[in-house]
């Protein structure tokens, strides 16, 4: 799998603002395991394949999903913030190779505004395995970051959302020390 500018759901350099309608739930940019862009076919597969799909959730070299905070959300109304993983099978010729339907592999759960200040990691998740089983593995990949129905932020924006090959924090950073000194 690439690890590069085109494994991002927000711009490089840029965000993703979470301001919409009451109820509005935000997609992501959609990455392409093929590369080639949504509503392009296919260059090359090998064998007799009608579409192209990948499960990037296999094997030890998977990659992991950083989710953070750019503008710290705030709402008026108690808003919560939901970001799930998903992930579409190519519709092939007769859909002119778009997004078939969206299958969620795994969400952060709700977060409130108060827990989304700016610069937090609100997710992290490993690239999941296809889900469900038996079927057409995804081409298309997104994150959705819903919002309950008649809810909305009045302020926030999403500012990194990248695959990265390993961990680049310190996780033991906070952990309780196991020793006193005397």
């Amino acid at each position: 799998m690439r690890t590069d500018a085109s494994v991002t759901f927000v711009p490089l350099g840029g965000s993703l603002s979470l301001v919409g309608g009451a109820g509005v739930s935000i997609p992501s940019n959609v990455f392409d395991g093929l590369g080639q862009g949504v509503g392009t076919a296919p260059a090359n597969i090998i064998g007799t394949a009608p579409v192209f799909g990948a499960d990037y959730g296999i094997g030890s070299g998977r990659p992991l999903l950083d989710i953070v905070v750019g503008i710290g959300l705030a709402t008026s109304n108690g808003c919560t913030l939901n970001v799930a993983f998903q992930g579409a099978p190519d519709t092939g010729a007769a859909g002119n190779y778009q997004p078939g339907t969206w299958v969620t592999f795994m969400e952060s759960g709700p977060k409130t505004a108060a827990q989304c200040p700016a610069g937090t990691r609100i997710a992290r998740f490993d690239w999941a395995a296809a889900f469900p089983e038996n079927t057409t593995p995804p081409r298309y990949i997104r994150l959705l970051f819903q919002v309950p129905s008649g809810e909305n932020f009045t302020a926030g924006t999403i500012s990194f959302a990248l695959a990265t090959l390993g961990r680049d924090d310190q996780a033991n950073k906070y952990a309780a020390r196991s020793y006193s000194v005397v």
